[in-house]
């Protein structure tokens, strides 16, 4: 996207970040992978907002809003919060599409602000929007809100024909600003509903918009950016794949190959001249084998293909294979077997196409005999570890690193996404450098740092400094604080897979150090005393490790780690992962037992010690779509488990969030005992070539979550393998996984090296199909009449044991057995549930539609469940209040005994299951969960009668409607890159 085109982004975010008008909400939701970040000022609200297009039909806003004319805190020494300034809030709002505009139907999105913590600004809205006019440019909104805004609104945007940089606005606001927030003390009190307009301007991704309303004038301006466009800036820097003399010398035969150490270190130093790191080379029979890696370029494919290209220029006469295995910290990612040396040329000279060079490449999953270890080296090593003159002297002319240029005869490479610059090699000479050695280079703007000190040699051994910057927000002592430091990192790689990892940093200027609110979490105070850490010392040693990297059987990776793991944690422990066939999922453990460091940041303890144990199970979808569920022992020593989500743009850019919710009990504000807070956050991170003119494999991102909480938190990882994993095993298995492998300008337009964007599917068809099903299927009326006497006979006579059970489980609940099974009670519910998302994820064609089902059993019995508390309002058992009493104060009847809703979870979700598999001992596991809620005393025997009784209900009726789809031919089909869903129906 070019910046500055007219009309080249129709960002139309309000004062609060969602799309709408001013203050009014739209039904629109920007275009999918959309990312803004502005600022908005509305007497009495100022407000910081960030908004991302997660899925192209939910919008997810966060907001930072300071309020004129209240103080933050207040204290009557004023000891506490006399440097916050104005009253400041986080507030997260949410929009979601339910179907997108039609030529006769408008759009509709239903959404909620201020969906956690203090809810100052919580309201719901349902609205619709359509576009108008011959040209569709304007676009009118009507819905209606309950809270804020309070009542039917309205929108409208003219954007004029002849001027597509500007529109005008107007809405009618139904906000009750004298209901905000202490509204009598802020300009908010003296505001009125009613109608508002302005006028927008936008220049590519920036916009600005000023308005007036009856009382005052307002202002938002801000930047848009598609996260789905593949790079921001062209890679005028890139330097040129290797690209061998017009006169080189006659390649030598495999007896003088081997006979003279000089021709293979040729080679590796060609290839370390291109940022290949690691780099062992072995010629036997009929294949020259390369084991190496790459500090720079991003995509695999691109990474192999220049490696490739390299080595065919001093390939031995007699070769004719070449196999290349990329390695990361020495672990074998993927092996590239290029069965015939003269067909990859003929590819690299574009004389075939991509179809045809494809029948002689095969890429698969390393073995351990692929990688050649530093033992089969020696030979060439103790050549390389020569002095320079006697190394250069047994040497053949070297080729010096490729320069870009943008001069008319030699124009610079392409970018390994870009598909407008053609590329031209750029031929350099061959001067006689020292292949050994590691220079200390400062670099300006380089891989995103403002400036650093770096040392990288051959071995991917690693010196760099440069600057760090930390920002904490919302302390009471003061609601923005920050610290610059200068960072250095220090890696040796000592042997196989054997690192040495340290950081240290110092502090250069900081203001965490005036933090004096000490925390009063009752958990052990794991992340709480962050404030003690940052101001302990200037000088801190940040990390100090070893780790062992293995990759003991195909598909299988393991680290053992000891030492320094981070700034408040020290410990030994170790991590396996494990890749199945099935390409869309991982699965991996990690074991750590941890002391906490002490304060002064050098060796110092504190006695703190705990062993935490993290079960992950990874899972792609399409659209680069991954979910992830954490269960184990946290390091406040909570159990619990943890659900990560994020979406990877074509940009690579990722977003994600994560939630976590264990037994820990954090009362700290806004969480209370009845409702504890759990710990969440949202995340973004950048790769840094998406903005710079050179490829990069650096990263920027940041975490939004509150920086004093413990619960659920846990130590940072020394080296986490899925992360190590992750994106070269995405490009391994994108497309044919070759990437821009020969950056041919012919081939740029192919999915492999731009891969198209692919729209979501429509699951209304879908989703209609399957209810018409249910529908054909639902009982009849004396049916009905028949089961309600029959179910309510049932729950009558259970309800006769409510008392003497709760009698006897309140007399005994001390009972190690009562407790551990009120905890199977609470867990029984997600582990069945999770049973039938595996359905549908590894299942065959049967069972994933029996796990859909089974999903659909869930959700109508949890409506049911839900409906069913609100009517009835039945107290529960640990209130003390009788069976059959209402809710007490401040209880509320969403929260309701009856029924019990983890036991209608339980049996909406086997009951398909069981029934499709002939497995009645799942009912045993729904019913043993159920039992346990009783035993915890959150509900009476007939609450879980009665709850099961609705999970089975659903379950049996959504089985028998949906169990057969020969009829109508609905299928299900999840690929390892996409998920094809069918639908037939059969007359």
């Amino acid at each position: 996207m070019i910046l500055g085109a007219p009309g080249a982004l129709a960002a139309t975010p309000n004062h609060g970040g969602q799309s709408g008008y001013i203050n009014m909400p739209s039904a629109v939701v920007e275009a999918d992978g959309t990312f803004s970040a502005g600022y908005s000022y509305d007497s009495p609200y100022g407000q910081m907002w960030a908004t991302a297009n997660l899925l192209p039909f939910l919008q997810m806003t966060g907001r930072y809003v300071s309020i004129t004319g209240i103080p933050g805190f207040t204290n009557e020494k004023g000891e506490i919060g006399s440097n916050y300034g104005r009253y400041k809030d986080k507030v997260v709002d949410g929009k979601l599409r339910l179907w997108a505009e039609t030529d006769y139907m408008p759009s509709v999105a239903v959404g909620m602000t201020d969906l956690f913590g203090t809810e100052l600004f919580k309201g719901q809205y349902i609205v619709a929007t359509k576009t108008l006019g011959a040209n569709k440019n304007i676009e009118a909104s009507l819905g209606y809100a309950r809270h804020r805004p309070d009542g039917p609104f309205a929108g409208m945007r003219w954007t004029p024909t002849g001027l597509p940089r500007w529109s005008l606005v107007a809405e009618y606001d139904t906000t009750d600003y004298r209901r905000d927030f202490r509204a009598a003390e802020t300009n908010a009190g003296k505001r009125n509903k009613g109608v508002s307009a302005g006028i927008e301007y936008r220049w590519g991704w920036l916009a600005l918009q000023a308005a007036r309303n009856r009382d005052q004038f307002s202002v938002n301006a801000f930047i848009s950016i598609p996260f789905n466009e593949r790079e921001f800036v062209p890679k005028i820097f890139e330097p040129a794949y290797f690209i061998d003399d017009k006169d080189p010398p006659p390649r030598p035969s495999r007896d003088a190959w081997h006979s003279n150490p000089g021709y293979g270190a040729d080679l590796v130093n060609a290839l370390v001249k291109q940022d290949y790191k690691n780099v062992r080379v072995e010629q036997e029979g009929n294949t020259l084998a390369l084991t190496l890696t790459n500090s720079r370029i991003s995509n695999l494919g691109r990474a192999v293909g220049r490696a490739a290209r390299t080595a065919v220029a001093f390939t031995p006469v007699g070769v004719t294979s070449l196999r290349i295995t990329y390695t990361t910290l020495d672990q074998p990612v993927a092996t590239y077997d290029f069965l015939d040396l003269q067909k990859l040329n003929d590819y690299f000279e574009g004389k075939i196409d991509r179809q045809e060079f494809l029948n002689f490449v095969l890429l698969r999953y390393p073995d351990k005999g692929d990688v050649i270890r530093d033992a089969q080296q020696s030979w060439l090593n103790e050549f390389l570890d020569r002095p320079p003159a006697t190394a250069v002297a047994a040497v053949r002319a070297l080729p010096a690193a490729p320069v870009a240029t943008t001069s008319a005869t030699t124009p610079a490479q392409p970018s390994a996404t870009s598909a407008s610059i053609i590329p031209v090699p750029a031929l350099v000479k061959r001067p006689e450098p020292d292949i050994t050695a590691s220079t200390l280079a400062i670099g300006v703007g380089v891989d995103g740092d403002v400036v650093q000190v770096k040392s990288l040699d051959r071995e991917a051994n690693r010196f760099k400094i440069a600057p760090k910057i930390g920002f904490f927000f919302n302390d009471p002592s003061g609601a923005f604080r920050y610290s610059i430091s200068a960072a250095a990192n220090y890696d040796r790689r000592l042997g196989d897979g054997l690192y040495l990892n340290s950081a240290a940093s110092l502090q250069l200027v900081e203001t965490v150090s005036g933090v004096k609110q000490p925390s009063n979490s009752t958990l052990p105070h794991v992340r709480s005393d962050v404030a003690e850490y940052l101001r302990g010392n200037r000088f801190t040693v940040n990390r100090v490790l070893l780790n062992k990297y293995d990759n003991p059987a195909e598909r299988v990776y393991t680290r053992l780690s000891a030492g320094l793991y981070e700034d408040m944690f020290r410990g030994v422990g170790g991590q396996m992962l494990y890749l199945p066939k099935d390409k869309r999922w991982a699965v991996d453990l990690s074991i750590d037992a941890l002391q906490q460091r002490g304060y002064d940041g050098i060796l110092s303890t504190r006695d703190y010690k705990t062993v935490t144990a993290i079960g992950s199970l990874h899972y792609r979808l399409p659209h680069d779509i991954t979910i992830t569920a954490r269960a184990g022992r946290f390091l406040a020593k909570d159990t619990g488990v943890r659900m990560e989500f994020k979406r990877r743009f074509q940009s690579g850019i990722e977003v994600g969030a994560w939630y976590t919710h264990t037994n820990g009990n954090d009362i700290t504000s806004p969480g209370t005992p009845s409702k504890p807070y759990q710990d969440r956050g949202v995340f973004l991170s950048v790769p840094l070539n998406t903005m710079l003119a050179m490829d990069t494999q650096a990263n920027a991102g940041f975490s939004l979550s509150p920086w004093t909480r413990d619960i659920g938190q846990m130590v940072a990882s020394p080296g986490d393998l899925y992360n190590m994993i992750e994106r070269p095993r995405a490009d391994m298995l994108s497309y044919d996984g070759l990437g821009n492998f020969a950056e041919r300008a012919d081939e740029q337009n192919l999915p492999a090296v731009n891969p198209p964007v692919r729209p979501f599917a429509n699951p209304w068809p879908i989703m209609r199909a399957r209810l018409e099903q249910s529908s054909s299927a639902l009982p009849e009326p004396a049916q009905w009449v028949k089961a309600t006497a029959l179910i309510g006979g049932v729950v009558v006579a259970s309800a006769l044991s409510d008392k003497p059970v709760d009698r006897f489980v309140k007399k005994h609940q001390d009972s190690t057995v009562l407790r551990n099974w009120d905890k199977v009670g609470k867990a029984m519910p997600f582990v069945l549930v999770g049973a039938a998302g595996a359905a549908i994820a590894f299942g065959d064609e049967r069972g994933q539609n029996i796990g859909m089902i089974s999903m659909q059993s869930v959700a109508a019995a949890t409506g049911m469940a839900v409906l069913g508390k609100y009517a009835v309002g039945r107290a529960r058992p640990d209130e003390n209040r009788g069976p059959w009493t209402s809710v007490g104060d401040g209880k509320s009847r969403s929260d309701a005994a009856f029924p019990s809703g983890h036991s209608a979870i339980a049996f909406a979700a086997v009951t398909p299951l069981a029934k499709e598999y002939d497995a009645p001992w799942l009912y045993g596991l729904a019913a043993l969960g159920s039992a346990g809620r009783v035993a915890g005393r959150k509900h009476w025997v007939s609450d879980t009668v009665a709850g099961g009784i609705i999970g089975y209900a659903m379950g049996s009726w959504l089985w028998e409607a949906q169990r057969d789809q020969s009829k109508s031919g609905l299928t299900i089909a999840p690929g390892p890159k996409e998920i094809s869903i069918t639908w037939q129906k059969s007359y």
